[in-house]
């Protein structure tokens, strides 16, 4: 029987043990360590270096596990050492230690951190990098070329808004808007719904001279950090995607990033139009914000010669959106590990203000433009009325099952109860763009768990029925609610039923608790489904379901 290894690894039975004979005690005492600390294959897997040079990787952590680099010897010491990494970015703050190894093991755990709660670890490694981004004393040239390798350019911020560098000039479209709309309208909620009102950026067509792009599209401009995305201001807490790409560790008044931008040649082209952001590969953000921009490309009037940039990460779904928007235009796929300089940078304006950052409170992050959206389903339907479809039937009650992310802890009992009721279920992540837009636009009812799906509502019918399903504390949000009733859909939300044990952690305001999986009430679902889709009816129902204590709108 192979011999298990201390952490619970099986030993492969080729690996050899080194040979300790003819040691001197010191180095005995180190193998012996090695023995039981070292995961063999966990060891040749992290390290290729290792495995390459055909070194025991045993013998090889006892006399090299504790130089630079460092080594873990294991998972779990892996992550102590990321874990404790802070303290050792402070010794190399305060010692003039030259420790790359430490800095990118710190940089990886900040980065951790600043998608979490923000608390005290947060806020001690946020001062942590401050003080190393801002030293002075003791700093070599290879000292200063290493952290703008592993932690990024210290630049300062440039915001479009402010109009306040004469090497961005602005094209105004439309006006600041306001944005009138409920709160989530809850089946059997016993609270009226709150009527809210949010602020619209103005829209406009910025064009920008001497750009370099990078990561998940953000730009350099003239020794500058460009803010063109007001969710991605710097001074959020959070920025979901943008945060790999650009490290936030100062003061307010300090107006600062610290930029890591790749290394090596960058690819070069003389003019372009940023399409994407921070969130590309999300759909919702895909889809609703940025796809949305040919309505302001075209108010511009930017010229069809002009290509678009995208990431090359895109699902091939995404790219066939691209280019049925946009046919004719050129896309330049620019990879994470490259930088693009553009001469003439067009940088198109969201119409949505949607910050991921959790002080801002979820229902001032939920307006829509009309306008916009228009330009999005119209453009699409343009194209697709003119191409031949086949004679299948789409379906016209659906649920959208969920394959990945947060998701239902019962969903196969949830999946029957819809499968009873006449919906079939579709998973619309494998799905090309043009069958999702035909299935939505053929539905007479759409159901499932709130989620980026659900943005191909923009391509519903009038009158067609959403049901969102959700968790009691993550579903604060109306922004898909909103979506449906600027289409003219009728839409209300399932969610979770209280738990007593949920109140600890919303006093911690955990966000695993927000955005983690939940559980379906079946017996709610079934009378919900009863009352919105009854399978023996003459005609499909797509009125919200009515309740004892409904607040729904008919």
């Amino acid at each position: 029987m192979a011999r298990r290894h201390a952490f619970g690894q099986r030993r492969p039975h080729a690996m050899r043990m080194p040979s300790m004979i003819g040691e001197d005690f010191g180095t005995l005492l180190r193998l012996l360590a090695a023995r039981w600390l070292v995961d063999p294959v966990f060891y040749l897997d992290r390290y290729p270096d290792v495995r390459a040079a055909g070194v025991d990787p045993i013998r090889h952590f006892a006399e090299c596990g504790y130089a630079i680099p460092i080594r873990a010897p294991n998972p779990f010491m892996e992550r102590a050492i990321i874990r404790v990494s802070p303290l050792l970015a402070l010794a190399v703050s305060v010692l003039h230690l030259q420790r790359d190894d430490w800095l990118q093991c710190f940089v990886e755990r900040y980065i951790d951190l600043s998608c979490g709660d923000l608390g005290f670890e947060y806020r001690f490694a946020r001062w942590v990098m401050r003080r190393i981004a801002l030293r002075r004393q003791g700093v070599t040239e290879d000292d200063r070329a290493a952290q703008k390798r592993i932690i990024g350019h210290r630049l300062p911020v440039a915001r479009i808004a402010d109009r306040a560098h004469d090497w961005i000039s602005l094209k105004d479209l439309d006006p600041p808007r306001t944005h009138r709309f409920t709160s989530p309208r809850l089946w059997n909620a016993r609270r009226p719904v709150v009527q809210r009102a949010v602020s619209l950026p103005g829209l406009w067509c910025a064009d920008v001279r001497g750009a370099r792009v990078f990561g998940s599209m953000q730009v350099v401009v003239n020794g500058h950090f460009l803010t063109y995305e007001p969710a991605a201001d710097p001074r959020l807490s959070f920025t979901a995607g943008q945060y790999r790409h650009v490290i936030t560790c100062f003061a307010d008044h300090e107006n600062m990033v610290l930029a890591r931008m790749p290394e090596g040649p960058s690819l070069q082209v003389d003019e372009a139009i940023l399409l994407g952001g921070r969130c590309s590969k999300n759909y919702f953000h895909f889809l609703i914000e940025y796809l949305s921009k040919g309505y302001v490309i075209e108010r511009a009037g930017v010229p069809a010669s002009v290509p678009l940039i995208i990431p090359d990460d895109l699902f091939p779904a995404q790219i066939e959106a691209v280019e049925l928007l946009f046919p004719g235009r050129q896309l330049l796929r620019l990879p994470v590990s490259r930088t693009l300089d553009v001469g003439r940078l067009h940088i198109p304006s969201l119409m949505t203000y949607l910050p991921d950052a959790l002080e801002v409170t979820d229902w001032k992050k939920e307006g829509l433009r009309r306008e916009n959206l228009d330009w999005l389903r119209t453009r699409v339907f343009s194209v697709l009325v003119g191409e031949t479809d086949d004679d299948r039937p789409a379906p016209s009650r659906i649920y959208l099952a969920r394959s990945r992310g947060r998701n239902i802890v019962n969903a196969a009992a949830v999946a029957s109860v819809f499968r009873n009721h006449g919906f079939t279920i579709v998973d619309p992540s494998g799905l090309p763009f043009r069958e999702q837009v035909r299935m939505f636009a053929a539905a007479s009812h759409i159901a499932g768990p709130v989620g980026a799906a659900f943005s191909n509502i923009v391509f519903c019918r009038p009158g067609t029925a959403i049901l969102g399903l959700g968790s009691r504390h993550g579903l604060t949000s109306s922004l898909y609610q909103n979506l449906a009733e600027v289409m003219d859909c009728n839409c209300t939300h399932l969610v979770s039923d209280k738990r007593l044990r949920d109140r600890l952690y919303l006093r911690k305001n955990v966000i695993s608790l927000r955005q983690g999986s939940y559980t379906i009430n079946i017996d709610q679902l079934d009378r919900l489904l009863r009352a919105w889709s009854p399978v023996n009816a003459s005609g499909p129902d797509t009125r919200a379901p009515s309740s004892p204590h409904s607040t729904n709108r008919s």
